[in-house]
């Protein structure tokens, strides 16, 4: 009897093998508890607010340690009077795993509300969402823990990444290639960067968005450095300006 094997399903498997063994071998073990790093928000070239990324301790869910981290945006005082937007994203991201045990947002952008919250049951293959009990299969990933997982990770250019993002009870298989090797000046200074382009197999990447690039430095604090959106609205910016550490 002859087994026979699509060319896709030993692609895929391929590279889940290769995201295994990378992850065992990560650029970073830890981060450090207190690390804030402070962006400015960027709309069609008008700086219009700011955001946050912020590691504000080490908790537990079911037990297991986790990252909490917490995500702050905010439209500056004057653009505000004209569109405010007032979001906040935290994130539960398991220490060694750097895969989301739990996560909650709460976006404030003008009249729009809403908010929404995930949590992971591995054991039990559900997530129990805001909305509904949902059948889960493999690690999830919400925005937050993407960004901490892959901060972590020996990248190159060329090199496909794997992992299944969760978000509004929906779950999508996505992809972050390393396109290349780009010098970048941002107000936090200058640096060489990985570039990140996230996409997913349905050619959708989030609503209203049609391309992501992410530049991350090639040094040994892996700062995102850059966040560059293209939407049905504009192009909205993200450059790092300080990186501080609280004690």
């Amino acid at each position: 009897m002859k087994i026979r094997f699509s060319k896709k399903l030993i692609f895929i498997g391929w590279i889940g093998l290769t995201n295994l063994l990378f992850a065992q071998n990560r650029i970073i073990s830890r981060f450090p508890i207190g690390e804030e790093l402070t962006y400015s928000a960027w709309l069609n070239f008008m700086k219009v607010g700011y955001s946050t990324i912020t590691i504000k301790a080490i908790e537990s869910v079911d037990g297991f340690p986790v990252y909490h981290v917490e995500s702050i945006t905010k439209t500056s005082p004057f653009y505000g009077k004209i569109y405010r937007v007032n979001d906040r994203f935290n994130s539960w991201i398991d220490l060694d795993g750097l895969f989301s045990r739990r996560y909650e947002k709460s976006l404030r952008e003008g009249k729009y509300k809403k908010d929404y919250h995930a949590y992971f049951d591995y054991n039990e293959k559900k997530a129990y969402t805001s909305l509904d009990t949902l059948d889960i299969d493999g690690r999830m990933h919400d925005a937050l823990s993407v960004i901490f997982w892959v901060r972590a990770e020996y990248l190159f250019p060329g090199r496909i990444i794997r992992l299944n993002n969760f978000d509004n009870n929906k779950l999508r298989l996505f992809n972050v290639i390393v396109s290349g090797v780009e010098t970048l000046k941002v107000p936090a200074g200058e640096f060489q960067c990985f570039v990140l382009e996230p996409y997913s197999d349905d050619g959708k990447l989030f609503k209203n968005q049609n391309k992501m690039t992410i530049y991350l430095s090639n040094d040994s604090l892996r700062l995102p450095v850059m966040i560059d959106n293209e939407a049905n609205f504009g192009r909205m910016i993200f450059k790092l300006e300080n990186r501080t550490v609280h004690q």
